[in-house]
């Protein structure tokens, strides 16, 4: 069988969730025979051919794609012509996202009879909702224009995905609840298949050695540095855990940047927290699982989340997270699961308690990695696959 994948997301390029979803699930799927090709976006004038590094390979076709939002449909727009002569030789296309249109329905309209498969990651309602929140809140000029402004892009990209798709997939169960109620898919051609990692690679990865001085907890934070992710609500749980709860003896890791990198080192400096608190900015990938591994606690104060990638990696290296009680964190740690906070006060609460508990920090990182299996490669490759081999037998 021959897949391929689409999207305007790919590492070296983008770091993103989605990208190292993609990569992940192409090699998972080449190891169960799949003949795959992604064909992704890049800032490179031409398109070029190449291929991941392993023993079952992967083929990475690079289309050039604008810099400029929205990336997604400049992506096709620009390779339209490309688009259509390239994949009219693959048994399933498998769209992540917005990067499906209007490229699925130029196929569809045009009676192109291949099949195609469309996973969702987001809701444009809830990350519109959010982004008009950040207007008072540091929210970016860019996060504006993409989320807000672009809401009615956003919103009909998804209402096509729903008229034309052969197959839908949400990542999460709350995602595709929306998916039905809010855009009228049909129940039966649309389910719920979270985003995965190698966890068999990431164990391989994982920091076993004691550290030298144990008695300083060491917390990892790593996202975008922009108002959905949470990062002013965590800076803001930082503080009253110092400040108010008088608990000094932890590290704060913080990794990537964003619009608000610039506030959040302000607050940081004004309230005296810079023996606690560093900024990593933008790291490789292996740096980042190197201190996702060395750490002892995962903050994941995210407002919105489908199926976060840094959390189930989290997870599946043994992290406790502490997250606030929202859907996503409910969905992916389960209801009874200990650290999800209210509100920041609650939040850093519950950090102060992990970080004074050694017996509960290891408590809960033994139900993040049991929590973790659901998400790992190999699983969620098979079920793509029931779902490509479907629809190719139609």
């Amino acid at each position: 069988m021959r897949v391929a994948i689409l999207t305007h997301e790919f590492p070296p390029y983008i770091f993103g969730g989605i990208g190292s979803f993609i990569q992940t699930l192409a090699q998972a799927l080449s190891n169960e025979g799949v003949e795959v090709s992604v064909i992704a976006g890049s800032p490179e004038r031409t398109p070029k051919r190449t291929r991941l590094p392993g023993k079952n390979t992967v083929n990475i076709v690079w289309l050039p794609r604008g810099q400029l939002p929205p990336r997604h449909f400049w992506f096709q727009v620009r390779n339209l012509n490309f688009l259509k002569r390239e994949l009219v030789g693959y048994d399933v296309v498998h769209g992540q996202d917005a990067a499906s249109f209007p490229i699925l329905q130029l196929f569809k309209r045009q009676n192109l009879r291949i099949p195609w498969v469309v996973t969702i990651h987001t809701s444009p309602y809830s990350e519109m909702h959010l982004t008009l929140s950040s207007i008072f809140h540091g929210g970016s000029l860019t996060d504006l224009a993409t989320y807000a402004a672009g809401f009615p892009l956003w919103d009909l990209t998804l209402r096509e995905h729903v008229k034309w798709a052969d197959h839908l997939v949400a990542v999460s169960n709350h995602l595709r609840e929306e998916l039905c109620n809010t855009y009228g898919a049909d129940e039966k051609r649309a389910d719920f298949i979270p985003t995965c990692v190698d966890i068999l690679e990431l164990k391989k990865m994982l920091d076993r050695k004691i550290r030298s001085n144990e008695e300083i907890v060491k917390l990892v934070y790593a996202g975008r540095l922009y108002y959905r992710k949470g990062i002013s609500h965590l800076m803001s749980a930082v503080n009253h855990l110092v400040n108010v709860l008088g608990v000094t003896n932890f590290t704060l890791e913080v990794f990537g940047t964003g619009p608000l990198t610039r506030s959040v080192k302000l607050y940081v400096q004004r309230n005296c927290l810079g023996k606690q608190v560093g900024f990593r900015g933008f790291v490789p990938r292996k740096t980042l699982i190197a201190s996702l591994s060395g750490c002892d606690i995962v903050c994941m104060p995210s407002l919105y989340e489908a199926c976060p990638v840094t959390m189930i990696e989290s997870m599946a290296m043994g992290k406790p997270v502490v997250t606030f009680n929202l859907p996503f964190a409910r969905e992916m740690l389960g209801e009874d699961y200990a650290q999800m906070a209210s509100d920041t006060a609650d939040y850093a609460v519950k950090l102060a308690h992990l970080i004074e508990s050694r017996d509960e920090r290891r408590r809960l990182s033994k139900i993040s990695e049991l929590m973790a299996d659901r998400f790992d490669a190999r699983e969620i490759a098979s079920q793509y696959l029931r779902i490509y081999n479907d629809l190719s037998r139609h």
